[in-house]
């Protein structure tokens, strides 16, 4: 059984590409960065449960009805108060990017609940955990709580997995607020998904080279050895435009890194991307799959969550390796 933590959120999507004042309706889904995850991989064929809590009210039973649609369990979850956060997304076309915007999430359910209500024996259920930057960052009281729940994990000996995700509108005041936090989580994470830009910014790090694949290979082995970390994952995205990028994925195992080949996406549907890359990360770990194999499979996944709507991966073990196999006829 693999759990994740966090908030689940309603999004809530202006149409046909319409920015917000122009919209007259808004399409509705819900998401979340353990959401997303937990959909690739229950698509993946592995048992998934999100612990979180919902508003004890419609709005919280169609989010239940929602993950359960995604194969996630929601036995782990607990319900209570009447709110559930909301994003509003605007999605961009050609040179104009995405926007999103936040209502005052600190107010919601999840994000208002409390430790001891949560049931964490259920924990000894699971063998791996996933957790979000993004809940250090809400507030401080979702910082306390995500750390809470990831001691408590660790005591009880599940792999813990952690996004840094980190989000500068979240951070009031910015990496400086972020470093001992993140440094904290890190101590107990044993796979993160981290970029060389994370380890720079947020941790500190130094480095005399310039490109980014040297900056990998110099920075993220060292963050790994500093906080004892068995995996670091990421990716290398180059935006031409909102809907033609490239990306390279990437896994630091051990002190050597193993890139996967350079994709071409044709995006239609950014948000979830990542996540759906990571669900890629975490079925290779769950499955011993070798490196080069591991790093292909995680980011054809990764590919394939940008062209899905909605934030949560729906595709399979079967997409996955199709795509991959068409990428390598033509190569």
């Amino acid at each position: 059984m693999i759990y994740a933590f966090g908030e689940v959120m309603m999004r809530l999507e202006a149409p046909q590409y319409q920015k917000l004042p122009q919209a007259s309706s808004l399409l509705v889904s819900y998401s979340g960065t353990g959401v997303n995850v937990l959909s690739g991989l229950s698509h993946f064929g592995h048992e998934t449960a999100m612990i979180t809590k919902l508003p004890n009210n419609s709005l919280g039973a169609a989010a239940k009805s929602y993950l359960q649609s995604l194969g996630i369990q929601t036995g782990q979850s607990i319900y209570g108060g009447n709110t559930l956060g909301l994003y509003f997304l605007e999605r961009g076309f050609g040179g104009r990017t995405s926007t999103v915007t936040y209502t005052d999430r600190s107010q919601s359910s999840f994000c208002t609940s409390q430790l001891d209500e949560f049931d964490l024996d259920s924990l000894d259920a699971a063998s791996l955990i996933h957790f979000c930057g993004i809940s250090l960052a809400v507030s401080a009281h979702t910082r306390k709580l995500t750390l809470a729940v990831a001691r408590k994990a660790k005591e009880r000996g599940l792999t813990i997995s952690f996004d840094c995700n980190y989000r500068p509108k979240l951070w009031t005041n910015g990496y400086a607020e972020a470093q001992p936090v993140y440094e904290e989580m890190l101590r107990l994470a044993d796979i993160c998904f981290i970029t060389e830009a994370d380890a720079k910014l947020i941790l500190g790090f130094k480095t005399t080279y310039l490109h980014k694949k040297e900056q990998i290979g110099d920075l993220l082995p060292r963050v790994a050895q500093t906080f004892h970390i068995q995996l670091i994952a990421g990716t290398i995205r180059a935006v031409k435009s909102v809907s033609e990028q490239t990306l390279i994925g990437f896994l630091v195992k051990d002190g050597s890194v193993t890139y996967s080949h350079m994709h071409h996406l044709h995006v239609l549907d950014r948000i979830g991307g990542g996540d759906g890359f990571a669900s890629g990360v975490l079925h290779g770990l769950q499955t011993k799959m070798p490196p080069e194999e591991w790093i292909e499979f995680a980011t054809s996944a990764g590919v394939l969550a940008h062209t899905t709507v909605g934030d949560s991966p729906v595709s399979t073990i079967t997409d996955v390796l199709r795509l991959k196999q068409t990428l390598d006829l033509e190569r």
